[in-house]
């Protein structure tokens, strides 16, 4: 590239003579005009790759005017940039032309009939040249025929989103241009010097761009190889939004789950408002902010927090549940307690004393039946009723009734039942059930263990997370 230093050397004069004067300089007699020479030129001018010993080398650099938002959703995001080619046609030079001036700024209306490389941004998504009123299109052409073209572009390019670390993510965006007409046997592309240049600092609402970096590749392609240049933007998101809208309050709500420790076990509809209450918050504030976000099938930051934040909620309807059944475990051995201490009193004990229903007295005095079995001949037992009837206060029996032989009428069945039976009849407690355990123990248990285990939770997730995003090394 031995133009570059000519090419800068007439670059520096004619900023130099434009800031000294301050006015156009008046031609001397005998100079063309302007006209007369871009005349002169196209009338012999074939609009074809310039002759050359090597291709045609073209410089490139680009001038980062704004950025717009950077979209998840559609992974790309929108840049205005000043895009500027320079390449040398020798057929254009007119430094054989009595001229006035070393440079001339051709009107658009002749760049279709002048040869270009074609460069273009072959990745992006959807470019258009910015015309305000006019399309902003700048072509030079200096005496030795280079050609300096500046396009002031508005870019839609695509982004390489992963999104694993949201939303402590690093994002990267990438422009790529390539001759689409002419391999790097008849076009070399390179960057210049100072390939980008900001114009501004450029702030995103969702992100900082934190570098950006230049590079060229040569590809294969079914015609031979292309030059390809690459530019690269690093941006690194802001997340103190989601700490506000998102981690805080999942804080809060977790707090809140823990008051129904706090509360008697028997307040179950109090304790199971709050932990439903708190799971609808989770899942709300959850699907509030996936939805903001690309259907991507791997595990995210946030998917960490909010699923590890759910769980805890849940593990407290867990608990919830657990000190319920512990419940109803007492109160059925207290039922049974009841029931044998109700059949103990309702027993018949020694000398044949029982305990029987208001009704079963018949003229002030009790109805007491005992039978005496006896043989036949077969060997069959046949029951013989004696009753007994006493008066009151007093009772007759041919002597001390058997535990055997005694039948008597129970408060809960007219069947007849022996003293054995209705030892056997009284339920015995229930088994399995984990009645040596108290509610109120369980839910102090629980208030230290559950913040406990979310504390270990928060060291281990801000640990790993935030860890890899202060490491990131964006050279």
């Amino acid at each position: 590239m031995k133009f570059i230093p000519e090419i800068t050397l007439l670059l520096l004069l004619f900023v130099h003579s434009s800031q000294a004067k301050g006015k156009r300089r008046k031609c001397p007699e005998g100079a063309w005009s302007e006209g007369k020479i871009m005349n002169t030129i196209m009338s012999n001018y074939t609009k074809m790759l310039p002759d050359a010993e090597d291709s045609v080398q073209v410089n490139i650099e680009i001038h980062v005017q704004d950025m717009g938002s950077l979209n998840e959703i559609s992974s790309d995001f929108e840049i205005d940039i000043l895009f500027t080619q320079l390449w040398h046609d020798s057929a254009l030079s007119f430094a054989h032309l009595p001229a006035c001036k070393r440079n001339i700024t051709m009107e658009t209306r002749l760049l279709p009939k002048i040869w270009s490389p074609n460069t273009c941004m072959i990745n992006s998504k959807r470019t258009t040249v910015h015309a305000s009123p006019s399309e902003n299109v700048m072509v030079i052409l200096y005496e030795n025929g280079t050609v300096w073209i500046n396009h002031r572009l508005s870019v839609k390019s695509p982004c390489n989103l992963d999104l694993r670390q949201f939303p402590f993510d690093v994002q990267t965006c990438i422009l790529i241009f390539e001759s689409y007409s002419h391999n790097s046997e008849e076009v070399e592309l390179h960057w210049m010097e100072e390939a980008v240049t900001l114009m501004k600092p450029i702030q995103l609402p969702d992100f900082d761009m934190v570098h950006y970096s230049t590079k060229k590749e040569t590809l294969l392609y079914p015609n031979g190889y292309w030059d390809q240049l690459q530019v690269t933007f690093t941006f690194k998101r802001r997340y103190g939004f989601y700490i506000i809208q998102a981690y805080v309050p999942t804080y809060l709500t977790i707090i809140v789950s823990w008051v129904s420790f706090c509360m008697e076990p028997k307040a179950l509809p109090a304790r199971t408002t709050v932990g439903i209450s708190s799971l609808l918050a989770l899942t709300f504030q959850f699907g509030n902010i996936l939805k903001n976000l690309p259907r991507v099938s791997y595990v995210k930051a946030m998917d960490v927090w909010m699923l590890g934040c759910i769980s805890f909620v849940f593990g407290t309807m867990v608990e919830l549940a657990f000190v319920c059944y512990i419940s109803r475990c007492q109160n059925s051995v207290r039922n049974a307690e009841r029931r044998r201490e109700r059949m103990r009193n309702s027993q018949v004990w020694a000398n044949g004393s029982c305990r029987a229903r208001s009704n079963g007295y018949a003229n002030g005095g009790s109805i007491i039946s005992h039978y005496h079995p006896t043989s036949n001949g077969n060997g069959n037992n046949n029951r013989q009723d004696t009753p007994l009837v006493t008066g009151r206060g007093s009772l007759h029996r041919n002597g001390p009734p058997s535990p055997l032989n005694l039948q008597m009428t129970t408060f809960d069945s007219e069947i007849p039942l022996t003293f054995d039976q209705m030892r056997s009849s009284s339920p015995p407690p229930p088994s399995g059930c984990l009645a040596r355990f108290h509610p109120e123990a369980v839910d102090k248990f629980s208030i230290v263990a559950f913040p406990l285990a979310f504390t270990m939770f928060n060291l281990v997730y801000w640990w790993h997370y935030l860890s890899q995003t202060f490491d990131q090394n964006y050279q």
